[in-house]
């Protein structure tokens, strides 16, 4: 029999998909990896650091490593439902999901996740300016914030969020594989099914000390990962900017089709190629159905 009459077999066709559903389910519940993945279920403890595994949530290799977040995989499975927008019809995501009594406290905060891929993350719950904020420092150190978020881009298309740094990475370029380091970077995950942990778009928004505002590269170190320069080293320093972005708009002229739905989002910092020190703070993360009216988000600063 050849092979195209075997297939195209209705009897032997619905066996065999069955086979395969059975094997994969199998296979996923077997696996610690595969059932975080699948099932929401959260990594185990011997899968949550090292640095630069291979395979990943964001792509096969990434700038400062985002994208080797081999064992950071996203609980947003097919069929999960869109983030639900509050009262002011925002999909928001606050720095934390809780508020310790104390600030400044260390280490992550809750509704958020850690990657580090070189050295250890150092992260802070701070209050700076009257308004909540992520901390976060770098001594020749890779590491990243995410957490899961499901917004289609139909409704939601509208990005803002505020950030400051207080020390950029000087020789840093993202133009440059040998010089890929950024103190503050946004990154918006779109998984794309069946095979999220390798064909993901990612749209990353950097500041970077040298490439100049609006430039747009395709990340040195993965074909997946496209990269906006939305502020640079001539930018004001150690002064909070509130950035907005048509995300949909975006990913068009990124990748030139109509966008998926957002699945993930991470905050990076990043000194492991230059060697250097830097250090960011970073501010509520808003999608939103229009534009913002004005430069600051009405978030963390009333909390």
């Amino acid at each position: 029999m050849k092979l195209g009459g075997w297939w195209t077999t209705p009897l032997l066709g619905r066996l065999l998909l069955a086979l395969v559903l059975v094997a994969g389910a199998i296979v996923a519940w077997s696996s610690p990896r595969h059932r975080a993945f699948y099932f929401s279920e959260a990594p185990p403890p011997g899968e949550r650091g090292g640095a630069n595994p291979s395979g990943s949530a964001f792509g096969p290799a990434a700038p400062g490593g985002l994208a080797a977040a081999g064992s950071a995989v996203p609980s947003a499975a097919p069929g999960r439902g869109q983030s639900l927008p509050d009262a002011a019809d925002r999909i928001q995501l606050r720095v934390a999901d809780r508020v310790p009594s104390r600030l400044p406290a260390e280490g992550v905060p809750s509704g958020w996740a850690a990657k580090e891929f070189t050295g250890r993350a150092s992260v802070e719950l701070v209050r700076d300016g009257g308004r909540l904020a992520l901390k976060l420092r770098s001594e020749q150190s890779s590491f990243a914030l995410y957490r899961d978020v499901v917004v289609d881009l139909n409704e939601f298309r509208f990005l803002s969020w505020s950030w400051k740094v207080v020390l950029l990475p000087a020789e840093g370029d993202v133009r440059e594989r040998a010089r890929d380091d950024q103190a503050a970077q946004l990154y918006v995950i779109f998984p794309r099914w069946p095979s999220p942990l390798t064909n993901s778009d990612v749209i990353g928004y950097v500041w970077d000390s040298r490439a100049p505002v609006g430039a747009r590269v395709t990340s040195t170190k993965a074909g997946n990962v496209k990269i906006i320069v939305v502020a640079s080293g001539g930018s004001p320093r150690d002064t909070w900017r509130v950035e907005h972005r048509n995300v949909a708009q975006d990913y068009a002229a990124l990748f030139g089709r109509h966008p998926p739905r957002v699945g993930r989002v991470a905050i990076m910092i990043d000194t492991n190629d230059t060697g250097g020190a830097a250090e960011a703070l970073v501010g509520d993360i808003v999608f939103a159905r229009r534009p913002a009216e004005s430069m600051e988000i009405p978030t963390s600063m009333l909390r």
